[in-house]
């Protein structure tokens, strides 16, 4: 992200849909526990009190200000916050209320799963039990399919996106038991959002049919994949791409159909040939075995037995994580002074035209020293993945999505 990308130019936003975005910070700080009754930005805000109503979307880990607040911080990551708020908007075709009501709900469900203080803190860390601690048949099952090379990211499409590619024919329904896999595509989601930054934020699904049978047919993780990626993920996909489909294939895609989003089913082509994948895909980025110029092969590389040994620094990873909760803090009290001062404009108060534009070149500020903090913060809350050994991921979030490391 370059200074230069004001809040504006990174979201391509008109007047209407930046107000939108402000009236859905004024929603997350009312759910946060600030009290915008006090506020500038409230005494000038003309966005109605949505709190009681989004509060009954909240789950019980999320039901306190401080456990909302932490849970939307939790979930931004590496991102610009307003990109993180934007996925939603653009979900639900700017309905702020809806767009809430979408977000809170999914900040729950990431609680409900276990996503930050299991999916991402173990992952792939299971590897290496502790001392008289055995592996269970899901972690065994979790580490057996990054293994398979069944799926992985290599490349990137025409439009910049990282490149998914899911192996079909390496998956049986009954090596595993649903929950372990679950726990793979979640895992590998979170990873990918890592590889994630404007404007190449959102991925490139390649799902590679060759060799397809009814005996790879998992209607439980394709309904778990499609629920995910419009309810819990959205605008995270870019394209999906179904390549070589055998015949077999078109009776269920007749029941998968029905399953579908309109938006995410827009995304979809079927391509039956290297040429029908070029018009998505450089030849230098394809691999050589579907027709591209990419001789590399995936091979997984086995965790390091003290790769992690950062997560057991307790006193680092605190304070680090207070650096966060404070940038955090100014960002909130920015974007207040934002959405106070953009009111003001819209008012006819010619003065606060400035005030905008200062306060959004401080948010930006912010966000940027956000980013920075994380990928400090990172090796103390995620267990290294094998994008981290394969090189394709660095230690300050730069991503090589050729990097070729054995």
């Amino acid at each position: 992200m370059t200074a230069d990308l004001d809040i504006i130019s990174l979201a391509k936003l008109n007047a209407q849909e930046q107000r939108k975005l402000q009236e859905a910070w004024v929603h997350i700080y009312r759910l946060c526990g600030i009290d915008d009754k006090a506020s500038d930005a409230d005494k000038k805000s003309t966005v109605p009190d949505l709190t009681a109503k989004l509060r009954g979307h909240l789950s019980e880990q999320t039901k306190s200000p401080e456990a909302f607040r932490e849970r939307l911080w939790a979930s931004i990551l590496a991102d610009h916050p307003d990109a993180t708020i934007l996925r939603f908007l653009r979900a639900r075709k700017w309905d702020v209320e809806q767009a809430m009501i979408m977000l809170v709900s999914a900040l729950g469900w990431r609680g409900e799963h276990h996503i930050d203080d299991a999916v991402i803190y173990k992952g792939e860390s299971v590897a290496h039990m502790p001392s008289g601690k055995t592996r269970s048949a899901d972690e065994e099952a979790f580490l057996a399919q990054y293994r398979s090379g069944k799926s992985y990211v290599r490349g990137t499409d025409k439009e910049g996106r990282p490149v998914y590619v899911i192996r079909v024919r390496l998956h049986d329904p009954r090596l595993q038991t649903p929950e372990a896999m679950e726990a793979y595509v979640l895992h590998n989601i979170e990873s990918i959002k890592t590889m994630l930054t404007f404007p190449n934020d959102k991925a490139c699904l390649l799902f590679d049919m060759t060799g397809f049978g009814l005996k790879n047919m998992d209607f439980h993780v394709v309904k778990f994949l499609v629920q995910v990626f419009e309810a819990r993920y959205p605008e995270t996909l870019g394209v999906v791409l179904i390549h070589k489909a055998p015949f077999v294939f078109w009776g269920i895609w007749s029941i998968i159909k029905g399953w579908l989003d309109p938006v995410i089913a827009s995304k979809i082509n079927f391509t039956s040939s290297t040429s029908h994948l070029l018009n998505f895909i450089e030849k230098s980025q394809l691999q050589r075995s579907y027709g591209g110029e990419d001789d590399w092969e995936y091979k997984y590389i086995e965790p390091l037995p003290e790769e992690n040994s950062r997560m057991q620094d307790v006193e680092k990873r605190t304070k680090i994580q207070e650096e966060r909760n404070d940038l955090a803090r100014q960002f909130d009290t920015h974007t207040l002074a934002w959405v106070a001062a953009a009111a003001a404009a819209s008012s006819g108060d010619k003065t606060e035209a400035k005030a905008v534009k200062e306060q959004a070149d401080k948010r930006l500020e912010l966000a940027q020293q956000l980013r920075a903090n994380y990928w400090k913060l990172d090796p103390y809350i995620r267990a290294r993945t094998y994008y981290h050994r394969a090189g394709v991921v660095g230690s300050g979030g730069e991503v090589d999505f050729r990097a070729a490391r054995a």
